[in-house]
């Protein structure tokens, strides 16, 4: 992984897992993989934050341009905001955005982007209760309120709260592949990501509600060397396990066979990968390891239907503006 200049903008009222989720979800690709660089930037010194907690170290903001992989806008209690100190965060925001690469905005985040100007004509979402505060605040702007986060360009906006982590998932993933996004989620317990279009992934953790270390151990392997060429033997090793005590142990544990359960894992990392990429089908099939799209089609007939085409056409939501 390179090294990520994130830039996060402190403002009073912030929401503390605004903050903390998406945090926890680069600190941890940094003990995995690789270095950050964060600076914490706003207009006081610091700000009261939890009870009674109160973050300081705040740089003040920036009056140079300042280049950044990504620039974080976590949100803010409704009734903490200073309204001087979000108009000083909005006209910066006006001038200085264009330095971050990216800029991902929680939960009442965005409104401070669309007071800013920076989201007309663009799709874009917060949390449930202020979506028409949004369309108020930015008439112009394509306000969604049937997903956890949206992707438009360079802005991402996310519905709040839980919703920061999956978003920074996305980021990380668009930035730095999915086997360190996959990698993170798998350190912080999670689903391995949530799409912006739907409200989970549960194929991930569809068979796991058991205590059984060896297959845990198992489908772990399973879910992050999906490419990799797994033949029963191979699975047995993984489990320490005999070949007939795994299927017959993989089956009562988990309702499914092992056939079934490595397919519907490579089918959901295949749309996916549908979803969020320009990749061909035949090199998604290998990348999932499916081999061809032949057999990609063929794996798919068995749990969806349609054709994976069709499916991508209608679901892709790959910025295309």
């Amino acid at each position: 992984m390179p090294t990520l200049r994130v830039g996060v903008l402190m403002l009073p009222g912030q929401v503390p897992l605004d903050l903390i989720g998406p945090l926890q979800v680069l600190h941890s690709a940094e003990r995995i993989a690789g270095s950050l660089s964060i600076r914490y930037f706003g207009p006081s010194p610091s700000l009261d934050w939890l009870g009674p907690l109160t973050l300081s170290g705040i740089e003040p903001l920036p009056q140079t341009p300042q280049r950044l992989d990504l620039l974080l806008v976590p949100g803010q209690y409704r009734n903490a905001i200073e309204t001087a100190l979000q108009q000083i965060c909005a006209d910066w925001l006006r001038v200085h955005s264009t330095s971050a690469e990216t800029i991902m905005s929680v939960c009442s985040g965005t409104l401070l982007l669309a007071q800013a100007g920076l989201l007309d004509g663009r799709r874009c979402t917060t949390h449930h209760a202020l979506l028409e505060t949004l369309s108020q605040i930015a008439p112009a702007a394509r306000v969604q309120g049937d997903c956890i986060f949206t992707e438009d360009g360079r802005y991402l906006t996310s519905a709040g709260i839980s919703t920061g982590i999956d978003t920074m998932l996305h980021w990380l993933m668009r930035r730095c592949g999915h086997a360190l996004s996959l990698a993170v989620a798998r350190e912080m317990v999670l689903y391995l990501r949530r799409s912006g279009h739907e409200p989970q992934l549960g194929c991930w953790l569809e068979g796991r509600n058991h205590v059984d270390a060896r297959i845990h151990r198992l489908q772990d392997a399973l879910s992050s060397r999906l490419k990799h060429a797994w033949s029963l033997p191979a699975m047995a090793a993984e489990a320490a396990m005999s070949e007939r005590h795994l299927r017959r142990r993989f089956k009562a544990l988990t309702g499914l066979s092992l056939s079934e359960y490595l397919t519907r894992l490579r089918l959901q990392l295949a749309r996916q990968l549908m979803q969020e990429t320009a990749w061909s089908l035949a090199r998604i099939a290998e990348e999932v390891g499916l081999g061809e799209d032949r057999q990609l089609r063929r794996a798919w007939q068995r749990f969806e239907s349609g054709s994976p085409r069709e499916w991508r056409r209608i679901h892709r939501h790959v910025d295309e503006t």
